[in-house]
C-alpha cells in the first residue's frame, strides 16, 4: 500500500471528508485529492500534521513497515494458531493485534489473522472473556482488507464479512456485500500447466494439474457437506446418507484421508441420536487424524509441495474441543465410549 492508499484508508476510517482534512492542514481540497490519486504527494513539512489529523504516523504514512513476506506471514499465523491452544484466546489476540499495528498496511496478514482468530472463537471456545470486544475487532480487520486494491483478498475479506452477517441474521447485508463480488474470471492454470509442458518443464505442469485436481475434490465433498447439512435440517436423513456414501468414495478414490471421508456421516448419526453408529463415526474419524500427510503419500499429487507438519496435533486440539461443545453429542456425553475417544485426542 502506497502512501496515497494510505491517507486514504485513514481518512475514511477517521470519517473525514477530503475537504476537512484540507482545512487542519492549510491546503486546497483539490491538494489532498491529488495525494490521494497519486498524482502529487504531501510536502515533507506536512507529513507530521497529517499523521497527527489522520491520528497515525509517518512511519505508516511511508509505509515503513510495508509488507512481510509470505513465509514470514504463514509463520506468524502457525504462531498463533498453537498458541491459541497453550496460551488462551486473549493473550494470544494481543500478540495478533499487536503485529498488525506493526505492520498496517499488509492486507495478507490481517486478512489471515482474522480468519483465524475468528475460527477459533467460531469453533468452540464459548468461554472468551469480552467476547464482544474481540468480534468487533476482527470484524474491523475484515473491513479493512474489503477496500483492498488486491481483489483477491478484498473478495476473500468480504465473503468472511457476509458469514458474519449471516450467522448474525442480518441477510439484506449479507447479500448487498456479495454482489460487490464480480463473477469469476477465465482461470488461467489450464493454459499456465500447456505452457509449461510445451516448455519442457514437466515437473511444474504435474503439479499444477495435482493441484487443481487436489483442491476440486476437497471442493466436491465439500459441495456434498452443505447438501447433507441442508438433508438433515429437513431431516432427510436416508438421502443425506445417500449422499454420504458418495462423498465417502470420493474422498477414498481421491485419497483426501479417512478423516474427510467419513466426517459427513457424523452430523447424520448425531442429529438422529444413534448411539452405535455415532460412537462408530467418531472412532474412524478420530482414528483418521493420526496423520494428516496423506496427500503426501498419494502418486496422485506426488509433484505437489506439501509443509513438512501435517497441523494433525493442532488439528487434535481443534475437534477434541469441537466434540465437547457441540450440543449435537450431547447424549453421548456420560458413554464411556465417548470420553474415551476425545481422550485420545489428547495424545
Amino acid at each position: 500500500m502506497n502512501i496515497s492508499q494510505v491517507i486514504r484508508k485513514h481518512r475514511k476510517e477517521q470519517n473525514l471528508t477530503q475537504e476537512q482534512v484540507a482545512n487542519y492542514l492549510g491546503v486546497t481540497a483539490p491538494a489532498v485529492n491529488k495525494w490521494e490519486n497519486g498524482i502529487s504527494y504531501p510536502d515533507i513539512t506536512l507529513l507530521a500534521p497529517l499523521a497527527r489529523v489522520l491520528k497515525t504516523d509517518v512511519d505508516t504514512l511511508l509505509s515503513f513497515h510495508e509488507e512481510l513476506t509470505d513465509l514470514e506471514i504463514n509463520q506468524f499465523i502457525k504462531e498463533i494458531s498453537s498458541e491459541v491452544l497453550k496460551k488462551g484466546y486473549e493473550k494470544t489476540f494481543e500478540k495478533a493485534d499487536a503485529k498488525i499495528k506493526e505492520y498496517p498496511n499488509c492486507d495478507k496478514l490481517i486478512l489471515f489473522t482474522a480468519q483465524i482468530m475468528n475460527g477459533y472463537m467460531v469453533m468452540g471456545m464459548e468461554d472468551i472473556a469480552g467476547k464482544e470486544k474481540y468480534q468487533k475487532q476482527i470484524l474491523g480487520w475484515f473491513q479493512t482488507v474489503a477496500e483492498s486494491t488486491d481483489k483477491e483478498l478484498a473478495n476473500m475479506a468480504v465473503m468472511s464479512l457476509s458469514q458474519n452477517y449471516i450467522t448474525n441474521g442480518e441477510y439484506q447485508k449479507a447479500q448487498e456485500l456479495l454482489d460487490q463480488i464480480p463473477p469469476l474470471g477465465f482461470d488461467k492454470r489450464m493454459t499456465q500447466a500447456k505452457l509449461y509442458r510445451h516448455q519442457g518443464q514437466r515437473d511444474k505442469a504435474y503439479e499444477v494439474y495435482e493441484t487443481m485436481l487436489y483442491q476440486d475434490s476437497n471442493r466436491v465433498v465439500g459441495d456434498l457437506m452443505q447438501i447433507i447439512t441442508m438433508l438433515c435440517e429437513d431431516a432427510e436423513f436416508d438421502t443425506a446418507l445417500e449422499f454420504a456414501d458418495i462423498a465417502e468414495k470420493v474422498a477414498d478414490r481421491f485419497e483426501l484421508g479417512t478423516y474427510i471421508g467419513k466426517s459427513s456421516r457424523l452430523m447424520i448419526y448425531a442429529k438422529e441420536k444413534k448411539v452405535e453408529e455415532t460412537l462408530q463415526v467418531l472412532e474412524d474419524v478420530t482414528a483418521g487424524m493420526d496423520t494428516m500427510d496423506f496427500g503426501k503419500k498419494s502418486k496422485l499429487y506426488r509433484h505437489m509441495k506439501f509443509k513438512d507438519d501435517d497441523g494433525s496435533k493442532e488439528m487434535k486440539t481443534f475437534i477434541k474441543r469441537s466434540l465437547e461443545m457441540d450440543e449435537d453429542l450431547e447424549f453421548l456425553r456420560d458413554t464411556n465410549a465417548f470420553k474415551r475417544i476425545v481422550n485420545r485426542l489428547e495424545r
